[in-house]
């Protein structure tokens, strides 16, 4: 495995705590105002999938790697790795929870 995938995979499991606690969160406090507003499934997975990458730079930046800055390759690696692990845990139960309520 390439060193530069290898750091992108870990990077995204090791913060899957902040990725997926930001987007319950989200999804429970604002989940119900986005279906009112007329959001669809996939705009919503979008928004919750954003807020959980959002957590994750956090994290990162706080936790693993405190004392620097991130350079702009490492930010942008970091963000689609851990944009494309949440949408694939996130999607699905979204779809599902979604498909159980109709």
């Amino acid at each position: 495995m390439p060193p530069v995938l290898a750091f992108v995979i870990e990077s995204s499991i090791v913060n899957s705590a902040p990725i997926f606690l930001a987007a319950l969160v989200i999804a429970y406090i604002a989940g119900p105002f986005f279906k009112n507003a007329g959001a669809n499934k996939y705009m919503r997975i979008a928004i919750y999938s954003a807020v959980g990458v959002a957590a994750g730079m956090w994290s990162y930046s706080s936790f693993d790697a405190p004392d620097r800055s991130i350079e702009l390759t490492e930010a942008a690696l970091l963000v689609i790795g851990m944009l494309i692990y949440s949408l694939l845990i996130i999607a699905p139960i979204v779809m599902i929870k979604n498909r159980a309520k109709s």
